[in-house]
């Protein structure tokens, strides 16, 4: 049989109604806003600050340049290989096309000049047959051939090897451009996506290095709240439970949001082994920015219409709980199963029923 220790007759001032209603559990911890896309910006080459065009809180496009550097050498690359194609593909155009008249009268007078010599040059030989006189007709020989093959090139059109090497000449060119191109593209800092410059870390005129971090942006219509779960409640928490929100900056008001992610390697802060954890929030509208501490109550346990009494209507009876029930006549003590509490309130799952008057200490 319970034996407790005898109390005073409670009054109605210190009595409630036993009562059904929600009930959550709760684990607690705090957390920092967080942009979900934050981005880290550099330029792969060093040079010098031309021209900031964007500073902190400014919004950005994807692709609108944050910061330039001095690219006066990548512009000179660009026009000289932009020249150097156009070149190359007016050779290949004009040995594609049909013989200019200008071509042929060309050719033909270098052939007629180159017969001319070679003719002059066998009338010597012969006249005088001597070594000099040889190598000369020799080289007179070789420059006529070479006029009759150019002169027949302009007739007949170039042939299939030439015609390959001429349009890779052109696509060497193009290759040349490309990466003039790339060159001047990586003089200007842009803009990843749609976002918010949080920082820039340079000014004009300072000389920076290959890589070295030159902004930062980040999209502030997605935000999250980073947060560590200690390792004595982590076993409680879940994706997808719901959480309560809080903001420093904006005290009175309450959030709601969702655990989105639960990392499962631990971490060790201020000496307390502790799990991170992600919750993602609705924003209400608010002016929400990273950065903003935050303070949470994760739902781990949520329970519906569930009989409730105080905490202050608990007792002790050894192991076990006890409250004492005010009815007609002496107040009696009776053993109590308990369940989830939210610090505030127990569930009651057995001994107490909807409506039962409890005193409460």
């Amino acid at each position: 049989a319970l034996s407790l220790a005898a109390t005073s007759s409670p009054t109605a001032a210190n009595a409630v109604t036993a009562h059904r209603g929600d009930i959550y559990a709760t684990v607690t911890a705090t957390g920092k806003v967080q942009s979900k896309k934050l981005a880290k910006l550099s330029l792969p080459q060093s040079g010098i600050v031309a021209s900031i065009s964007k500073m902190e809180g400014d919004n950005v496009n994807a692709g609108e340049v944050i910061l330039s550097l001095r690219g006066d050498d990548a512009n000179r690359r660009v026009q000289q290989a932009q020249l150097n194609l156009q070149n190359r593909q007016l050779d290949l155009a004009r040995a594609k096309g049909a013989p200019r008249d200008e071509d042929i009268d060309i050719g033909r007078a270098n052939l007629q000049k180159a017969t001319a010599a070679a003719a002059s040059a066998e009338a010597a030989y012969t006249t005088s047959p001597t070594a000099q006189a040889d190598a000369v007709r020799q080289v007179t020989r070789a420059d006529l051939d070479i006029a009759k093959a150019n002169f027949n090139r302009v007739l007949n059109g170039p042939s299939r090897e030439e015609l390959d090497a001429l349009q890779n000449a052109v696509s060497a060119a193009q290759l040349d451009l490309d990466a003039a191109k790339n060159a001047l593209a990586q003089t200007k800092l842009t803009a990843p996506y749609t976002s918010t410059v949080t920082e820039v870390n340079v000014r004009e005129g300072e000389l920076v290095g290959g890589f070295s971090p030159l902004a930062m942006v980040a999209d502030l219509t997605a935000l999250q709240i980073a947060t560590e779960i200690d390792e004595i409640d982590v076993a409680h928490a879940q994706v997808a439970q719901t959480v309560e929100i809080r903001f420093d900056a904006f005290p009175g008001e309450q959030f709601e949001g969702k655990v989105t992610r639960l990392f499962p390697a631990a971490s060790t802060q201020r000496g307390t082994t502790v799990y991170s954890a992600v919750v993602d929030f609705d924003t209400r509208g608010f002016k929400i920015r990273p950065g903003m501490g935050a303070t949470m109550k994760i739902r781990t346990v949520e329970k519906k219409d569930v009989l409730l009494v105080p905490n202050r209507a608990l007792k002790n009876a050894g192991t076990r709980k006890a409250v004492q029930i005010i009815a007609p006549g002496q107040p009696r003590d009776v053993i109590v199963e308990t369940g989830v509490t939210d610090g505030n309130e127990t569930e009651i799952i057995r001994g107490l029923n909807e409506g039962d008057q409890v005193s409460v200490q």
